[in-house]
C-alpha cells in the first residue's frame, strides 16, 4: 500500500529534522526518512554550532547534550621542520552584531546527540520519522513531475514535495535530474582523526575558558584543524577532490601522518592523554561559485546535497538549518496556492538567494580562491612563515634594536614581491567585492589629517 503526505523528506540530518519540524508545525502531514538505525549514527562524529544558530533557533539553548563554547582562534605557523615559528591568538569581535556573537566563535558538540535531539523536535511536532530506509529512486508522472520516492524495500512514498537533505551524495538530485554528480573543484575531501580525552584533563590544559579553535599551516601539509570537541578533540584537514584524483596532492593518509608528528600537536597530544578513537573521511560540498539546480519539479534540496555548506570555511550545519526551515516553507506556500511544479516552488531559491545564504556565496570564487591559493597550498607557506617569524625581530635583545629593525626592514623587502602578488591575488578580490572605496576614502582622509600636521594622536603634548 502506498503511504501518502503532503512533504517527503529524505534525511533526518540538521537540515532534514528542521524542514520535518517547520512543516507540521505549518500541518502539513509529514515524514523524513532516515537510512540510518537513527539519525546522527553515520554522521562525522562533531561539528561546530555557529552563533547564528543561537540567533535564528532560540530552541538550541535547550539542547540538553554537553557542548564547548570556543572563544579564541589561533593560527600556528610551522616551518619545514614542523616546527611552530609563529602564532596568533584573537577573541570574538565586539562588532557582533548580537550577544552570541560577541561570545564565542561555535559551539562544538557530537552529531551522535545533536541529530537525534534535532529530529525528536520534529517528532514532537507531529512529523514522522522512518528510520532504517535508504531511498533509491524517485516516482514521476507522465509529465515528469516528481511525485514521491522509493526505498530499498520497494516502499513506495508519495508527497506533493520532496525534500532532498540526503549529503553531499544525494540521490534525490541525481533522480531528479538536478545534478549528476559535483564538478571536482565543487566539492572536498575531509579527512580526521578523532582523539579520547578526558574532560578533566583538557580543562586541566586548556582552561575551562580558555577553550580555542586551532589551525596548524605548514610548507608540508594543507591547513590542519584541532576541534575540541566534549572529552576529546579532532585532527583534520581537507582538499579539493580534484587535488587528490589529479595528482597534485599527496594521498590524504599521508599528509595525516605528516600533521600528527608535528612537535606542537604531539605535545598536545602527550599532555591531555589522548588516545586515538575513529578515523573519519568524507566528500563535502565547498562551493567556488553561487550553488545552482536546488529546486525542481516537486523537489527542493537542502543543506551538502544544494552545495550550500560556507565557501569560506564549509561550516554547513546551520546552513542545512537554515535552508530546510526555507524549504519547508516554500512547500508549504506551493502546495496551499496549488502549484508544486518548478515555477511554484521557485520561491525558495528567491528566498534563499535573498538571505544570508546568498550573502555569503556572493564572494564564493574569492573565498574559494584564498583557500585553494594559501591554506590548501602548502608550498606558499614558506616564505610568508619566513616573514610572520620575523615580524617581531625588532624586540630581540641579540644586537642592537635599531639594528635588528633593519636586518627585518631588509628582509620584507626581499620578501615584497610575494607578498604584493599575495595581497593582489587574494586580498584585493576580496575588497573590491566589499566595495572597499570606504576603506580607501577612510585612509585618504587620514593621510590629508596628517599632511595638515594637526595635532598627533600618540604624541603627548602635540
Amino acid at each position: 500500500m502506498t503511504k501518502k503526505y503532503d512533504v517527503v523528506i529524505v534525511g533526518g540530518g540538521p537540515g532534514g529534522s528542521l524542514a520535518a519540524k517547520t512543516a507540521s508545525e505549518k500541518g502539513l502531514k509529514t515524514i523524513f526518512i532516515e537510512r540510518a538505525r537513527k539519525p546522527g549514527e553515520k554522521a562525522s562524529s562533531g561539528c561546530g554550532l555557529s552563533p547564528r544558530v543561537w540567533r535564528d533557533f532560540p530552541f538550541i539553548k535547550e539542547m540538553p547534550m554537553p557542548s564547548l563554547k570556543i572563544k579564541f582562534q589561533t593560527l600556528h605557523l610551522l616551518d619545514k621542520e614542523l616546527n611552530e615559528r609563529f602564532m596568533i591568538r584573537w577573541s570574538p569581535s565586539n562588532l557582533g552584531k548580537y550577544a552570541e556573537g560577541r561570545e564565542f566563535f561555535q559551539a562544538n558538540v557530537y552529531r551522535s546527540e545533536l541529530d537525534p535531539w534535532l529530529a525528536k523536535l520534529a517528532t514532537d511536532a507531529g512529523a514522522e520519522l522512518q528510520a532504517s530506509a535508504l531511498v533509491t529512486d524517485l516516482l514521476k508522472d507522465e509529465k515528469g513531475q516528481v511525485t514521491g520516492v522509493v526505498t530499498d524495500k520497494g516502499e513506495k512514498i508519495e508527497g506533493a514535495v520532496i525534500i532532498g537533505a540526503d549529503g553531499a551524495f544525494s540521490r534525490v538530485a541525481k533522480c531528479a535530474g538536478l545534478r549528476e554528480k559535483w564538478k571536482p573543484d565543487e566539492i572536498t575531501l575531509v579527512v580526521d582523526c578523532d582523539f579520547e580525552a578526558s574532560q578533566q584533563k583538557l580543562d586541566d590544559v586548556i582552561g575551562p575558558e580558555e577553550y580555542s579553535n586551532n589551525v596548524f599551516v605548514s610548507p608540508l601539509y594543507p591547513a590542519t584543524y584541532i576541534a575540541t570537541m566534549p572529552g576529546g578533540f579532532h585532527v583534520g584537514f581537507g582538499q579539493w577532490l580534484g587535488k587528490f584524483t589529479s595528482g597534485a596532492a599527496k594521498r590524504p593518509y599521508e599528509y595525516l601522518k605528516e600533521v600528527v608528528r608535528s612537535r606542537p600537536l604531539q605535545q598536545f597530544i602527550n599532555k591531555v592523554g589522548a588516545k586515538p578513537r575513529e578515523f573519519h573521511a568524507h566528500l563535502l560540498p565547498w562551493m567556488p561559485r553561487v550553488p545552482s539546480n536546488t529546486f525542481g519539479n516537486g523537489v527542493l534540496l537542502v543543506g551538502d546535497a544544494a552545495g550550500f555548506p560556507c565557501p569560506l570555511e564549509a561550516e554547513g550545519v546551520y546552513y542545512a538549518m537554515l535552508s530546510g526551515k526555507m524549504a519547508a516553507e516554500a512547500a508549504a506556500k506551493a502546495i496551499a496556492g496549488g502549484d508544486v511544479t518548478a515555477k511554484g516552488l521557485k520561491v525558495y531559491e528567491d528566498t534563499w538567494k535573498k538571505s544570508t545564504i546568498g550573502d555569503e556565496f556572493s564572494t564564493a570564487k574569492e573565498w574559494a580562491q584564498l583557500w585553494a591559493g594559501i591554506f590548501f597550498d602548502p608550498c606558499n607557506w614558506d616564505p610568508l612563515v619566513r616573514v610572520a617569524n620575523n615580524i617581531m625581530f625588532w624586540s630581540s635583545w641579540s644586537d642592537p634594536h635599531i639594528e635588528c629593525f633593519r636586518q627585518e626592514l631588509g628582509l620584507l623587502g626581499e620578501e615584497m614581491p610575494t607578498l604584493l602578488a599575495f595581497v593582489k591575488s587574494y586580498l584585493m578580490p576580496l575588497m573590491k567585492k566589499a566595495k572597499v572605496p570606504v576603506f580607501r576614502t577612510a585612509l585618504k582622509l587620514g593621510w590629508q589629517y596628517l599632511k595638515a600636521k594637526k595635532k598627533n594622536p600618540w604624541v603627548e603634548g602635540e
